[in-house]
C-alpha cells in the first residue's frame, strides 16, 4: 500500500495537493517494527519519513517544456525581384513532452503559423521570401507559452535591366551570378523575323534566321514587281513608252500590259505659254490663243497659284502665311544644337521646365542599366540603375523635369516621355534616338521613347557624335594617351581607332567611313581596306577649322572643300567668303552639284559690328572645284539677323542652283522671321511669317511642309507647320539627321 500511494505522487498525471498532509497513518507502524531486527528497523523508519513528508504549492506536477532554434540569422541571398525563395529553421524540443510553437513574421517573409515538435526530436519549419527590389530585413518570431525566441530574416531583391538581344536567333536573359545580360543562341527551328522583308517563314537555324524567298507577283502587266529587303513586296506602275503621234497617250491593260489610246481634248501637244497654247482636239494637235486666266505656275509657300494675264504670267503678291496645324508645347526647348530632328514623318525634341509629378508617376524606373560587358579596354563604369532618380531623390528633388517628346509631322503628339535629367539629342536614325546626358549617352526608341540602353562616354559635344546607317554610333573619347574612337550600340561599346590629340568633330560617309578632326588640324578617315582591316588616311589642312560635313567623298572642313577618292585625298581648296566676311557662320549643305555656305559681315567699317549693322550672306561653290557660283545676302541689312535653318532646292530648266532659308532678324523692337528662296544668286521670293510668331528655337523642312519650333511673346511654345506648296526640296546629296550617312548636318 505504500508503494502504490509513492506511485501517485511522481507520475506526470497526479492532481496538485491543496496545503500539507502525510502520505499515510502511521498507526499500528511501531508495533509490527518491535518484531525485527534493529537495523531493518532503522531503514523502514527511514523510508516511512521520507514518504510522509510534505510538499506545498499549486505546482507540485508542472512539467516545464522548452525549445531551441538552429539558426538564429537566416540569409536569403540576391534573388530577382518576383522570385521565392525558401529557407528552413529547425526546431529542436529539449524535454521529453511534444512541444507546440506558434510562428510570425511580416513581408515580404511568410512562415506557417503551427508547428509541432514531438518530445526528445526536432523538425524542419520553412520560411519563404518573396524578392522585392532592393534589400529587406524582418524576424521570425516563435513562442510556447511564456518562451519566446527570434531568429533575424534578410534578402535582397535585384531588379532586372531589360536585355536585349543583339540579333535575331539570339536571346538575352539576366544572369543573377554574373550580375549582366547574358546572350545565348536560340534553339533551331525558333521562329524568327527575317532581316530581310523579301523573307518570310522565318526559321532559327545555326543561329541565322532563315527563311523563304517572298512571292511578290500582284498578276497586274501594268506593273513591275520586286522585293526591297526594308520594305517587302514593291509594285512599280510601268512607264509605257510615249506614242510617237501627237495626241495619242500611254495606256495600259492589267491583262495585256501597255498601249495607246486618244488624249482627252485640251490636253497640251506642244510648247505653250500665255500667248499661246497647243492642245489636243479631236486627236489633233492645234494652236490657240491661250485663255485669260489659264494656270501658269503652281502655288509655292505664301504665295498662289500664277495666271496669265494679259499674256503674261504673273505670280500673285505674297499672301497672309498661316500654319496648316499649331500644337502648344508645354515646357522650354533645350536649345543645345540640334534642337529639334525630324525622321519618318516624325518629330524629336527634348523640354525642360515641366512640373514634376509625384514619384514614379510616369517616369522609368530603369533608368541607364550597365550591361556590364567587357569593353574591350575601355573602362565600363555604366550608368546606376533608375539613374539616380529613386523615390527619395525624387521627394529632394526640383520642382521642374525634363522630358523627351515626339510628334506627328500633323501636329499630334506621339509620346513625352519623363526623364530624370536633361537629355540632349543627337541624331535620330532607323535603331532608335541618340541622346547625350552629363557623362555619357542614352539609347532610346523611336515608337514609345522608351529606355533602350545607356553608356558612360565621358560630356560629349554634338559634334564629337556621328550613326552609322545600322544604327551604331561613333563617340570620340578623350584620354590622358588621345582620343579613342569607340563605335556604341544598346549592347556594347567596340574601340575603333586611336586619334593623337582632341577631337572636336565626327562624321560618316554614305559607306560608313568615320572621319574625324582633331586638333582643327588633320582631317582622318577611317574605313575597310580590301584585306578586311581598317584603312586609315589623313589630310593637313593649312588653317585650323572648327567644323567638318562629309558627303560621298567631298570634305568640307572649315573653310576649305577636299575630295576623297582612290583611296587618298586631294585638295583643300578654299571657299572663301565675301570680302568684307567676317564671321564664318558653320551651316554647311553639300548637294550633288553645289556647296552652300553662310557668311557674317558688317555693313559699315568698324572695330565692332552691332546686331543690326550686321549682314549674312550665302555663297554658292562648285562642289567639285570650289569656284563661287553665285552669292546673295539672304536678309536684308540693318536687320542684325541670323540663319534658323537651310535647304538645298531642285529646280529643272538650266538653273545652277538654288536655296531655301528660314531667317530671323530685329526690326524696331520687334523680331521678323520668315522663308526667302534664292535662284542662281538672285532673290525668287520672300515669305514671312505672321507677327507674333514669336523667336525661333529651331525649324526644320520635310516634304511639302516647314515644321517651326518658337517661344511666344506670352512665354508660350508652339510647334507649327507651315505649307510649302510646289517648292521642290533637294531630297538626297547632303549629309542631314535623316539622311542616309546619319550625320547631323553642323549648326549656327
Amino acid at each position: 500500500m505504500g508503494v502504490a500511494a509513492a506511485s501517485n505522487v511522481t507520475g506526470a498525471s497526479a492532481a496538485p495537493m491543496r496545503g500539507c498532509r502525510p502520505l499515510f497513518r502511521a498507526d499500528g507502524l511501531f508495533e509490527a517494527m518491535r518484531a525485527l531486527p534493529t537495523v531493518m528497523r532503522l531503514a523502514l523508519l527511514a523510508g516511512a519519513l521520507a514518504l510522509g513528508a510534505c510538499r506545498c504549492g499549486n505546482d507540485i506536477n508542472m512539467v516545464e517544456t522548452r525549445f531551441r532554434v538552429e539558426p538564429g540569422v537566416v540569409d536569403f541571398g540576391r534573388a530577382l525581384e518576383g522570385a521565392v525563395v525558401t529557407r528552413q529553421v529547425t526546431l529542436i524540443a529539449e524535454t521529453r513532452a511534444g512541444v507546440t510553437v506558434g510562428a510570425t513574421t511580416k513581408a515580404p517573409f511568410s512562415t506557417e503559423a503551427l508547428a509541432e515538435i514531438p518530445g526528445g526530436s526536432q523538425v524542419e519549419h520553412e520560411v519563404v521570401f518573396r524578392a522585392g527590389a532592393g534589400e529587406s530585413n524582418g524576424e521570425l518570431v516563435l513562442t510556447s507559452g511564456r518562451q519566446e525566441l527570434r531568429v533575424a530574416l534578410r534578402g535582397v531583391g535585384v531588379r532586372p535591366p531589360v536585355c536585349l538581344p543583339s540579333a535575331s536567333c539570339r536571346t538575352s536573359a539576366f544572369s543573377l551570378e554574373l550580375d549582366r545580360c547574358v546572350e545565348t543562341t536560340s534553339p533551331d527551328e525558333t521562329p524568327c523575323d527575317p532581316d530581310s522583308q523579301c523573307l518570310e517563314q522565318g526559321r532559327c537555324r545555326a543561329g541565322q534566321c532563315l527563311g523563304v524567298a517572298r512571292r511578290c507577283n500582284d498578276n497586274d502587266a501594268c506593273t513591275s514587281d520586286a522585293c526591297a529587303n526594308d520594305a517587302g513586296c514593291v509594285h512599280t506602275r510601268i512607264t509605257c513608252p510615249q506614242p510617237a503621234t501627237p495626241c495619242r497617250v500611254p495606256a495600259c491593260d492589267a491583262r495585256t500590259g501597255c498601249g495607246e489610246a486618244m488624249a482627252p481634248d485640251g490636253v497640251p501637244c506642244g510648247a505653250s505659254n500665255c500667248v499661246s497654247s497647243r492642245v489636243c482636239f479631236m486627236g489633233q494637235c492645234q494652236e490657240v490663243p491661250t485663255p485669260e486666266g489659264t494656270e501658269c505656275g503652281p502655288a509655292v509657300a505664301c504665295y498662289g497659284v500664277s495666271r496669265c494675264e494679259n499674256q503674261a504670267c504673273k505670280r500673285p503678291d505674297a499672301g497672309l502665311w498661316l500654319p496648316t496645324w499649331s500644337a502648344r508645347v508645354e515646357g522650354t526647348p533645350e536649345l543645345e544644337p540640334p534642337v529639334l530632328l525630324g525622321f519618318a514623318n516624325a518629330l524629336y525634341f527634348t523640354v525642360c521646365g515641366l512640373p514634376r509629378l509625384p514619384v514614379d508617376a510616369g517616369v522609368e524606373d530603369a533608368g541607364l542599366d550597365d550591361a556590364g560587358l567587357d569593353d574591350a579596354g575601355l573602362e565600363d563604369a555604366g550608368f546606376e540603375e533608375d539613374g539616380g532618380a529613386d523615390g527619395g531623390a525624387r521627394d529632394a528633388g526640383p520642382a521642374t523635369e525634363c522630358a523627351v517628346l515626339s510628334y506627328t509631322s500633323t501636329g499630334f503628339d506621339r509620346f513625352i516621355r519623363r526623364v530624370p535629367e536633361a537629355e540632349h539629342l543627337s541624331h535620330v536614325g532607323p535603331a532608335g534616338m541618340v541622346l547625350r546626358v552629363d557623362g555619357g549617352l542614352v539609347f532610346r526608341s523611336r515608337s514609345m521613347g522608351t529606355f533602350l540602353g545607356g553608356w558612360e562616354t565621358g560630356t560629349l559635344a554634338a559634334s564629337q557624335v556621328a550613326m552609322l546607317r545600322d544604327g551604331g554610333v561613333v563617340v570620340a573619347l578623350r584620354g590622358d594617351g588621345g582620343t579613342q574612337l569607340a563605335v556604341t550600340s544598346t549592347m556594347a561599346v567596340t574601340p575603333l581607332a586611336m586619334v593623337q590629340g582632341p577631337v572636336s568633330h565626327l562624321a560618316t560617309d554614305l559607306d560608313d567611313a568615320v572621319f574625324a578632326l582633331a586638333r582643327g588640324e588633320t582631317v582622318y578617315r577611317f574605313g575597310p581596306d580590301i584585306d578586311g582591316g581598317l584603312a586609315v588616311s589623313s589630310l593637313a589642312l593649312d588653317g585650323g577649322a572648327g567644323s567638318l560635313a562629309v558627303d560621298d567623298g567631298v570634305v568640307i572642313a572649315g573653310g576649305s572643300l577636299s575630295l576623297f577618292a582612290a583611296g587618298a585625298f586631294s585638295g583643300p581648296r578654299p571657299l572663301d567668303g565675301p570680302a568684307d566676311a567676317g564671321l564664318v557662320e558653320r551651316e554647311v549643305i553639300i548637294t550633288p552639284s553645289t556647296v552652300f555656305r553662310f557668311f557674317r559681315g558688317c555693313r559699315v567699317l568698324a572695330m565692332s559690328c552691332r546686331p543690326e549693322d550686321s549682314v549674312t550672306w550665302a555663297r554658292a561653290f562648285s562642289r567639285n572645284t570650289g569656284v563661287v557660283l553665285w552669292e546673295d545676302k539672304v536678309l536684308p541689312e540693318g536687320t542684325g539677323g541670323r540663319l534658323i535653318e537651310a535647304t538645298a532646292l531642285r529646280v529643272p530648266g538650266g538653273i545652277e542652283s538654288a536655296l531655301a532659308a528660314i531667317l530671323e532678324g530685329d526690326v524696331d523692337g520687334g523680331v521678323i522671321n520668315g522663308l526667302t528662296v534664292t535662284l542662281d544668286g538672285g532673290r525668287a521670293l520672300e515669305c514671312l511669317f505672321p507677327e507674333g510668331t514669336g523667336r525661333l528655337a529651331a525649324a526644320v523642312f520635310t516634304p511639302g511642309q516647314l515644321i517651326t519650333l518658337a517661344t511666344r511673346p506670352d512665354g508660350g511654345v508652339t510647334l507649327e507647320g507651315w505649307g510649302l506648296g510646289a517648292l521642290p526640296l533637294e531630297s538626297s546629296g547632303w549629309a542631314s539627321p535623316e539622311g542616309a550617312s546619319g550625320q547631323r548636318r553642323p549648326a549656327l
